[in-house]
């Protein structure tokens, strides 16, 4: 794979590149300067002279498009070369608003100069291919828009709804919880992924009323199921309710104000209310983690680290932080009877949790082996579509009534 950063050298008078050409590089200038011209029916236009720092033929990468201008070493020169993957992989992963206004103010840019030609007054045709990219990321931002709003409204209707995965016992095969997955039934364009909308409200900061709602909500129904199940199960633990908490939630401490109120007003015992945390809350600022965790265990309930292995530094979150569970990510899980390092992966993970005394819930699970091989390594937990998928509450309550054991 060639370097995505290195440096080159121009004597004065090098052609860096001309109008027109088709580009894969921008440049920096770190020595030197660079001239940036036209070439116009009355003769050579100089637009600029950058020097030290400027950034050169980046509008060609991003507008997918010839180089407006022509540039030329005004002086010997050192520039670092930027590969058309190493600049344009971050915009590409930015909001597909911003793309769009990235875009736009590109394209806009590298019209102007075709407007300073003399005896030219017109805008220059916008090819085929370049069409269609605007279009596309026009698309794309409109969406967006779209669906953020569609998504306000759907707070305060709700069209949301909370679906329930049971939790199964790994050595007794009963039912010993259950986690909350939010879930968008759009009254138009019906089920809308959580892929596609938890993203949306963790960024736009909806997530925060979302996530409340679904506090309140699971442990309203964690009531009506725990009564099924006390006369199903009389003499099971009662059991408990996950709940995933997003780290945008915790970015405020007062949050957890709020979230102890819904916690005491729901009348649910906070030592059956287990919480889930991915690691973007440790990642992003790790004492503010530290102290909003432990603000959390003050309520009594537990702690669940969400999605486990799939991060960067996961190990030592189990050391620094209160966790009482363990959720080893499915990633692990799915291939784990017919690959021997998979299994070997899982095994060492299921004991360091025992070691230290976590709960180890395994997600996932889609065969018989799997689930075999998840109680063998001492995993105390397991939930996957082999059990049960996601379902509204009255599918979960039917299962507690029909005393369903796997």
């Amino acid at each position: 794979m060639p370097e995505q950063i290195y440096a080159r050298n121009l004597k004065s008078g090098d052609v860096l590149f001309k109008e027109g050409e088709e580009g894969d590089d921008a440049y920096i200038v770190e020595t030197g300067a660079v001239e940036i011209s036209l070439d116009l029916p009355v003769g050579k236009k100089v637009l600029a002279i950058l020097g030290k720092g400027e950034i050169i033929g980046e509008m060609s990468l991003i507008a997918h498009a010839p180089r407006s201008a022509t540039a030329i070493a005004a002086e010997d020169s050192e520039l670092l070369v930027l590969k058309r993957d190493r600049l344009l992989k971050p915009i590409e992963a930015a909001d597909p608003i911003m793309r769009l206004m990235i875009r736009m103010i590109v394209d806009r840019l590298r019209e102007a100069p075709h407007w300073m030609r003399e005896g030219d007054s017109t805008i220059p045709d916008i090819s085929k291919e370049r069409k269609l990219a605007f279009d596309e990321a026009r698309e794309l931002a409109f969406g967006r828009i779209q669906i953020e709003g569609e998504m306000r409204q759907a707070i305060e209707v709700p069209e949301f709804e909370l679906h329930y995965q049971p939790i199964i016992n790994l050595k007794t095969g009963i039912l010993s919880g259950c986690e909350a997955l939010m879930r968008w039934i759009h009254p138009e364009r019906g089920f809308i992924s959580p892929g596609e909308f938890i993203p949306l409200a963790e960024e736009t900061g909806m997530i925060v009323e979302m996530g409340r709602w679904a506090l309140e909500t699971g442990l309203r129904d964690h009531l009506t199921m725990l009564e099924a199940f006390k006369k199903s199960f009389p003499d099971e633990k009662p059991p408990f309710i996950s709940v995933n908490v997003s780290g945008r939630q915790l970015l405020e401490l007062s949050e957890i104000d709020i979230l102890r109120d819904i916690i005491e007003k729901s009348g649910v015992d906070p030592k059956q209310i287990k919480l889930e945390i991915t690691e973007s809350l440790m990642v992003h600022d790790a004492e503010h983690a530290a102290v909003a965790l432990e603000k959390l265990k003050e309520l009594g309930i537990l702690l669940a680290i969400d999605d486990f292995g799939t991060g960067y530094s996961s190990l030592s979150y189990l050391h620094r932080y209160p966790f009482d569970t363990l959720k080893i990510d499915r990633a692990f899980v799915v291939n784990m009877a017919k690959d021997d390092a998979s299994r070997k992966l899982v095994r060492a993970i299921a004991g360091m949790a025992i070691d230290l005394e976590l709960d180890i819930v395994a997600e996932g699970i889609e065969e018989q082996r799997e689930y075999d091989i998840l109680a063998e390594y001492g995993c105390h937990y397991g939930q996957g579509f082999m059990m049960a998928r996601p379902s509204p509450i009255s599918n979960n309550i039917e299962l507690i009534e029909n005393a369903t054991t796997w």
